[in-house]
């Protein structure tokens, strides 16, 4: 017999889950397309429960305000009156920890497999999809009008501005907009939100402390920033080659680091993020232009390993 269609496997997996108690989990500090993955999914288990970790951003907080999604925090959950938990847009224990010690059911992940080390009973992971929404796009048996509007937001927030996408995203997105009655630039104001006040001085701080080298055919630019190192990142890349941007977590004695590509870079920050991770210590990953990692170590020497590493990888390539 031949693989399995995974919208069929997926079906027999939901037909699985009748009379039980799920836990839809996003990765920490949910994002746009985690969270409409997630709601997506929780349309077809009547009773399930969307939870995740840490503050959400603004953009999945207007969603959820939009849709009425309401997500709790999965430190407060019992794992003992749950039949197990869904896992969405991540597969990596160290973009949530919380999820050890459950019962994994599904995962449903659209990352690389560099810093995966979640297991689940069934699992739908494709790293050529540019985002988690389309691959549940692909899934679902039908879709209303909520879970189209959700979805779309998804597509374009992860999509890093289409620069990831294939044709198979604009027909989805087109056919989501359809159902969902939808103006693009009213989904773009939730896929990109306005900064927040506070959002805009880190960014700001952000390109303030820029420091950059050539080196490899690249520029390199690198920061330290309190908050916002995804949206620093996606700034700075804007007039350089790569951008690294830290952020100190004291509460977890661990540097975030947020990577981002310019379309002309041919090196995979995803690897780079996980050949860094295995140097100074904890997981990396992501896409190829667009990655991330959390490491044990301060911010200027997580900041110096990336940029060593992504020149090796740049010259090896040559």
């Amino acid at each position: 017999m031949g693989k399995e269609n995974p919208r069929d496997a997926f079906q027999r997996f939901l037909s699985s889950c009748k009379g039980k108690k799920i836990a839809i989990a996003t990765h920490s500090r949910a994002d746009v397309d985690s969270l409409a993955s997630a709601f997506a999914i929780s349309r077809l288990l009547p009773g399930s429960v969307i939870c995740t970790s840490e503050e959400m951003g603004e953009g999945a907080r207007m969603l959820a305000e939009k849709a009425g999604i309401r997500a709790e925090d999965i430190t407060g959950l019992d794992k003992k009156k749950f039949d197990g938990l869904i896992v969405v847009d991540t597969s990596a224990y160290t973009l949530l920890p919380e999820a050890k010690g459950w019962k994994l059911l599904c995962i449903i992940d659209h990352h690389r497999s560099e810093g995966r080390d979640m297991k689940a009973e069934f699992e739908i992971v494709d790293s050529d999809a540019p985002s988690a929404s389309e691959i549940v796009a692909a899934l679902l048996p039908s879709i209303d009008k909520d879970v189209a509007f959700a979805l779309c937001t998804g597509i374009i927030a992860d999509g890093a501005r289409f620069k990831s996408a294939r044709a198979n995203t604009f027909t989805t997105l087109g056919r989501l907009m359809d159902i969902a009655k939808a103006d693009y630039h009213e989904l773009l104001e939730i896929a990109e939100p306005e900064q927040s006040q506070e959002g805009k001085i880190a960014v700001l701080t952000a390109m303030k402390r820029v420091e950059f080298i050539y080196s490899a055919g690249y520029v390199i630019a690198t920061s330290e920033v309190g908050s916002k190192e995804s949206d620093a990142a996606s700034l700075i890349v804007e007039a350089a080659d790569v951008a690294f941007v830290a952020n100190w977590k004291n509460e977890t004695k661990e540097t975030r680091i947020s990577a981002r590509a310019g379309k002309s870079v041919k090196v995979q920050l995803n690897k780079v993020m996980s050949a860094v991770a295995d140097e100074l210590g904890g997981a990396g990953g992501g896409h190829a232009k667009a990655a991330g990692a959390s490491l044990k170590a301060r911010s200027q020497d997580a900041l110096k390993a990336c940029v060593e590493t992504f020149i090796k990888f740049a010259e090896e390539s040559g």
